[in-house]
């Protein structure tokens, strides 16, 4: 590890402004960039999860059984047996 002191570098403490730099326009001072290829980038992400999820979709209502499991089958009631009168 080097220790040795950079006469090129700055050794400033936080919060103390160096004379020897100009202060900076708001352009020059942002850390990166905004707008268009950020959107470009949230937009690419959005159409392909979509071009991933349709098809899943379909697939998953394709081989969803009919009856699913938590739900009961649905059964055929007879109606109960006449009961005649008794004759006499």
């Amino acid at each position: 590890m080097d220790t040795r002191s950079d006469p090129r570098r700055s050794e400033a403490e936080p919060g103390i402004e160096n004379p020897n730099e100009k202060p900076l326009s708001p352009n020059e001072a942002r850390q990166g960039f905004l707008g268009r290829p950020v959107l470009i980038i949230l937009l690419a992400g959005l159409i392909l999860a979509l071009l991933v999820w349709i098809p899943v979709e379909w697939w998953g209502n394709a081989i969803a059984p009919e009856n699913p499991s938590n739900q009961p089958a649905p059964q055929e009631t007879t109606p109960p047996a006449q009961t005649s009168p008794p004759q006499q």
